[in-house]
């Protein structure tokens, strides 16, 4: 039966569901849109699925392609080519030692002779035509980062390899190209993707540009540096460190340094992506997309460069302290791998090891002959985007900004014209949209507070894709039903009512981020197709087909990709996100965001003449998914492949007296800390399971009175980790932990009538955290670590500021040394009471002997096989020096 129309007896031409003006419907003489009495044929609702099914197939197909790894054989005929097989072999056997961590025998010792013997070997079948040479540097140094809430970092003696490739034949050029990766891991680790891998690209690359026959003509410096699980410490030594009594600061290659590529790893194979460019120089990025296979985004700037992820790189070092532009890579793909036993060689995937190296090795091969001296440096920041791995567009902030207020206005403007020029019209289209998007994400919200409520938390985490079911099907049909009631009788707007919503929110957010690009070629192929659909077909599916064809396959394609990858980040992310996270929520709203701006502003329109089978159809999807959360995938989503993380530390703690030496009390506990927002969940689970872990005593590191509660933090991380549990115990750690750790004071004395001087010497393992909180009638005006006092890391009782430093060293034995002026507030007298500076001393032992007591061993065995648990112990001293 063909649909009939009110307000008219004339059968109108269908346009397969697409609600679109003037060519869907035709006004009648008053000016009212015509409604139809029934749906459209359900073929072209099957049409448009399959449409979206298949960009969302194209996007992950893509994502996961990668290149086929060259082995040996291929080395004839690629001789100038990356081979994968050559550098899995050093990956091999350089993680061979298992978990480096820095200061350990594995790290400073293993690690870097296996290095240094394969850049000998490198050295020794170089081509004459280059020069090739290698140090050891060890340095020592203190700096101030803002991560999180902020530290200092002290270091001594740490581990950097540092080769230098240059012509043999001198040349004029002394422009330099940094290449840095790390090659410690984090405890328990072995660290194939984070980092090691990114070393043995680096010594690959350098063996095949060491068997050109042409030089390049600028040098470039590999900094394979050893202590970046520290925050960051070895690229710094590399730039501002001093090495014995040398006075000379930063290595003397760490010159004329030009630009740096540096390569990380937030997951285990898949592509590597470049997440952050810069700062401004575009040029570098002209560069970059010459590479075979580029892969990169804005986005992935912008939500990296505004904290939403919980990490940093060398990136942060060489951008603040050689000021010098750069790009940062990163595998990121299998984020549940990351930090964990599961970073092996085994989970890199073949391919993934040629991606990154072919592209490293373009990238460096393009850089070393780069004239710097016609370069035109500029700070203004850059739009990138790849198209699917095969091409990289970029374009300054300004043509940006000039290309989406000339989009917006166009649209605007056209959006007036279909409205009869009526203002009011317009905005109803515009609040009706706005309505619609709130409705879907609020309906998919509340979706993710009622798994919480039935007890069904994170039932994503093993399965990322899924959340387009458990969280889009609600938001779509949600706005669904939000339009057709909103724009009942007047349906067809809400194509137009999207396109002018999405139009204003680009002129209003242009000024303030550049990756709304995505928005904009919505905007510009949604227009297109509108018109090239409306001018070009009369039979209805031909219509819906071509405006499918241009006006959404593009956009639609381009942000199911952005989306994809984001979701494929951040859902393993959420499992190290911290006690304060409500991973049901966060995903939701993340999920329903950016399916509705970029992905179905066009496509939730189409469905709304298909109200009646969508919602069933959606009903349908619903209870499919629910069966499958409740019965397949139950209340535990974790894996043995994709585990609940558990940070345990056995801790040992001394309250001392105000005479610094007489013991107040002593406890000792495990200290279990939620990285993974939903352990307050599952305790019940391992309590009774486990006796060890039986009468969990929760905390809070905002409202503790003692400094950061008395607890080794190991970073200053009491926002992110606010909410832990303390177990006591009987007995507290042996005497050989114990007796390692211990600060005296050196000196005490005033340098002023108003400033007391005090030098506090610490000794202990090669790991170790002094928090600082000076008394409330005093302020730290001026210490050793750092030229000038550095902000705050937050505040506690009485609003006293404290001041977290994280120390580390190499292999050999050092004490650390600070003095700290105090300066008396004026008007302010001394009682027995007052303190000068709280002190909370902790000490880690992360490898070794001593890293875990056989207590720890047999309570870590009786977790379930779906966690990863980490254990090592702390020693906590807590001092209060009188005023």
């Amino acid at each position: 039966m063909e649909p009939r129309y009110r307000g008219s007896s004339k059968r109108q031409d269908e346009f397969g569901g697409l609600p679109n003006p003037n060519i869907y419907s035709e006004r009648n003489r008053r000016g009212t849109r015509y409604k139809r009495d029934e749906e459209p044929p359900v073929t072209a609702l099957v049409l448009v699925l399959a449409f979206v099914l298949a960009i969302f197939f194209f996007v992950r197909h893509v994502d996961y392609k990668l290149p086929t790894p060259l082995t040996v054989n291929d080395i004839s005929e690629n001789p100038s080519s990356f081979i994968e097989e050559r550098a899995r072999n050093d990956l091999k056997t350089l993680t061979s030692m298992g978990s480096r961590v820095s200061g350990s025998h594995e790290n400073d010792i293993l690690a870097v002779d296996g290095i240094l013997r394969i850049l000998n070997d490198i050295k020794n079948s170089k081509f004459a035509v280059h020069n090739l040479e290698f140090e050891l540097q060890k340095p020592t140094g203190s700096f101030y980062v803002k991560f999180q809430d902020g530290l200092t970092h002290s270091y001594a003696h740490i581990r950097n390899i540092i080769a230098k490739l240059e012509p043999a034949k001198k040349t004029n050029s002394s422009d330099t190209i940094l290449v840095n990766c790390h090659f410690d891991s984090v405890p328990g680790s072995p660290g194939a993707s984070d980092d090691m891998v990114s070393c043995t690209v680096m010594l690959e690359c350098i063996r095949v540009l060491t068997r050109q026959s042409k030089p390049l003509k600028n040098p470039i410096v590999f900094l394979f540096n050893g202590a970046e699980e520290n925050g960051m410490q070895a690229a710094h030594g590399f730039l501002r460190g001093v090495e014995g009594n040398s006075s000379e600061v930063g290595h003397k290659w760490a010159k004329n340094l030009k630009t740096f590529v540096n390569l990380e790893a937030a997951g285990a194979g898949g592509r590597e992506v470049l997440f952050q460019t810069g700062p401004g120089n575009g040029w570098l990025l002209d560069v970059y997309k010459k590479v075979p296979y580029p892969w990169g985004s804005v986005v992935g700037e912008e939500i990296f460069q505004n904290g939403l992820i919980p990490s940093d790189t060398d990136y942060r070092i060489f951008r603040d302290f050689a000021k010098i532009p750069g790009l940062d890579f990163a595998f990121i793909k299998n984020g549940y791998f990351y930090h964990t036993k599961f970073d092996s060689v085994e989970n890199i995937s073949p391919g993934s090891i040629q991606h990154e190296g072919s592209n490293i090795l373009s990238l460096l091969e393009n850089l070393g002959n780069l004239d710097f001296s016609q370069i035109q440096y500029s700070e203004e920041k850059m739009v990138f985007f790849d198209i699917f791995g095969w091409y990289m567009i970029v374009y300054s902030e300004t043509v940006a900004r000039m290309l989406n207020i000339l989009v917006s206005v166009v649209v605007l403007v056209i959006a007036w014209l279909e409205a009869r020029q009526s203002l009011p019209e317009v905005a109803w289209n515009i609040f009706s949209t706005v309505v619609a998007w709130v409705s879907g994400i609020l309906l998919a919200v509340v979706c993710g507070l009622l798994l919480n409520l039935f007890g069904y938390f994170s039932p994503f985490h093993s399965h990322a894709m899924s959340v387009f079911l458990i969280f889009g099907i609600p938001c779509v049909l949600g706005q669904v039903l939000s339009f057709s009631f909103l724009l009942k009788g007047n349906e067809d707007s809400a194509w137009i009512a999207g396109k002018t919503t999405l139009a204003l929110l680009l002129l209003t957010t242009t000024l303030f981020s550049r990756m709304v690009f995505s928005i904009t070629y919505n905007l510009i192929f949604g227009m297109l197709g509108w018109y090239a659909a409306r001018k070009a077909m009369s039979n209805s599916k031909e219509r819906l087909g071509l405006y499918l064809l241009i006006g959404e396959m593009f956009p639609f394609a381009l942000s199911m990709y952005l989306v994809t990858g984001c979701l494929d980040t951040f859902v393993p992310i959420m499992g190290r996100s911290g006690s304060e996270t409500v991973p049901n929520v966060f995903v939701a709203i993340l999920t329903t965001f950016t399916l509705t701006i970029p992905c179905l502003s066009g496509i939730v329109p189409i469905l709304m003449f298909f109200k009646k089978t969508v919602l069933k159809f959606g009903v349908v999807l619903i209870a499919a998914i629910t069966v499958w959360i409740i019965f397949v995938n139950g209340k535990n989503p974790y894996t043995d492949l994709t585990p609940m993380r558990l940070h345990i530390v056995e801790v040992d703690r001394t309250f001392y007296d105000r005479d610094l030496s007489t013991v107040k009390h002593t406890d000792a506990g495990f200290w279990l800390f939620n990285i993974d927002p939903n352990i307050a969940n599952f305790m019940p689970e391992f309590t009774d399971k486990i006796p060890e872990l039986r009468n969990p005593r929760e905390l809070d590191a905002m409202t503790c009175k003692e400094l950061y509660c008395g607890l080794p933090y190991f970073f200053p991380v009491r926002k992110l980790l606010r909410r832990t549990h303390w177990i006591p115990k009987s007995n507290g750690l042996s005497q050989e932990h114990k007796g390692r750790v211990r600060m005296e004071v050196t000196q005490d004395t005033y340098v002023s009538p108003a400033v007391r001087r005090v030098t506090l010497s610490f000794a202990g393992p090669d790991h170790f955290t002094v928090n600082l909180s000076p008394g409330k009638n005093f302020d730290l005006i001026k210490w050793s670590l750092t030229d000038e006092v550095p902000p705050a890391t937050g505040h506690i009782q009485d609003n006293r500021p404290n001041y977290f430093v994280f120390h580390s060293r190499g292999i050999e034995f050092e004490m650390l040394d600070i003095t700290m002026d105090f300066e008396k507030k004026p008007g302010k007298d001394n009682n027995q009471k007052d303190v000068l500076v709280d002190i909370n001393f902790a000490s880690f032992y992360l490898f070794g002997d001593n890293m875990k007591s056989e207590e720890m061993k047999d309570m870590l065995r009786k977790l379930p096989s779906w966690t990863y648990s980490l254990g090592w112990s702390a020693v906590t001293q807590m001092y209060s020096i009188p005023a």
